[in-house]
Order: C-alpha cells, then sequence, then structure tokens
C-alpha cells in the first residue's frame, strides 16, 4: 500500500521535508525550522543572587554550633552524669534548631528560583531553564542543576549568556566548603583538647 499524502524526509538526504502526494514526491520541500536568535536581554536578575545565598546558607550555618560544652561534659560523663546529659540536651536542641534554619533556606533558594524563572520569561527569554530543577535541592543537590542548566540555557539563547551567576555559585560552594572542614577540624582539635591527661599517656 502506498503511504499516505504529507510530509515526509527527503529522500534525497536534505535537511527539508518534502511533500508526498500519494503516489509520488513532488517538488514541494518544507524548509528546516530556523532556531531563533538569541535574544538581548540582561540575564542577572535579583532572584538568581538570593537563589544562590540561601542555596548556600546552611553550611554556613554550622559555625552556629558550639559543641564545646557537650564536648567537656561526655569526656567527664562518668564524673557528672547530670552535667553530661544537660549538655547532650543543648547539643541537640542546637543541632535541630540549626537543621530547621537550613531547611527554611532551601525553601527559600528554591522560591527565588521560580521568581528568577519568573523575570526571565518576562524579559522575553524565550523558554528559561525551568525553575522546577531547583526542588533537587530537597534532595541534598543544592541549585547545582538549576544553575548550570539555567547558564547552558541562557548562553544559546541570549546575548549576555549567564556566565556570572554560575561562577559566583562555584565560588560560594567551594568557601562553604573549606568553612566546613575548617569547623571539622576544629571539633576534631577541641574533642582533642578534651581528653583527660591520664587517657592521653
Amino acid at each position: 500500500m502506498s503511504a499516505a499524502a504529507g510530509w515526509y524526509p527527503d529522500p534525497t538526504g536534505a535537511p527539508a521535508g518534502r511533500w508526498w502526494d500519494g503516489a509520488q514526491w513532488t517538488a514541494h520541500t518544507l524548509a528546516p525550522p530556523v532556531p531563533p536568535r538569541p535574544v538581548d536581554v540582561p540575564t542577572n536578575t535579583v532572584w538568581i543572587w538570593l537563589a544562590i545565598a540561601a542555596s548556600t546558607l546552611p553550611l554556613a550555618s554550622l559555625l552556629f554550633l558550639d559543641p564545646s560544652g557537650y564536648i567537656s561534659a561526655a569526656m567527664w560523663a562518668a564524673h557528672d552524669a547530670e552535667a553530661a546529659f544537660a549538655a547532650s540536651v543543648a547539643w541537640m536542641l542546637q543541632c535541630l534548631t540549626v537543621g530547621l534554619v537550613s531547611w527554611v533556606f532551601v525553601g527559600a533558594a528554591i522560591l527565588f528560583s521560580w521568581l528568577d524563572w519568573r523575570e526571565l520569561r518576562r524579559r522575553g527569554v524565550p523558554l528559561p531553564f525551568h525553575w522546577a530543577w531547583a526542588l533537587l535541592a530537597l534532595a541534598s543537590a543544592g541549585l547545582a542543576v538549576y544553575i548550570i542548566g539555567r547558564t547552558v540555557v541562557l548562553r544559546r539563547r541570549t546575548v549576555a549568556g549567564g556566565w556570572a551567576p554560575l561562577w559566583v555559585w562555584i565560588g560560594t560552594v567551594v568557601l562553604a566548603v573549606i568553612v566546613a572542614i575548617s569547623w571539622t577540624m576544629t571539633i576534631v582539635a577541641q574533642m582533642l583538647g578534651s581528653i583527660p591527661i591520664g587517657l592521653t599517656a
């Protein structure tokens, strides 16, 4: 049976469609779609900067934890169980508070990503990278997917591109990791310094 009339890939291999009239190929061709020209609009919004800040603040919130009292009490738990228990409760409350604040920051980063996406659409960017990818921040992925995807799409569809937020985000992540490592090393040093002299001999 012959194929129904319609547009089909050109049998000659040309990057265009050719009309099949139901019996034979015709001279009518369909030009391939022309990709839209990059739009010349600013791509840096206040929302993307706020999203980057909110996404890195959870790591910085580690600085608000002060485990020195808990570490000291834990080392001397056999001598003062009541003080060790009180220090444990205080430490758990600190961790809970910092954890809740971190989740608030994650929620804010997602909200700011949505506002950034909406603003890019308002400025005329065709199909900006969708904000829903920022929801991966809930899975501890941070804004990596949204920031990288946003940069790639803006690079293709705008004249200005969108490199600045990407580099700033990379810098803040590196700084946050350095802060986290420094904090961990400080905690280990405090623990070692709290070990009773008799236990180190």
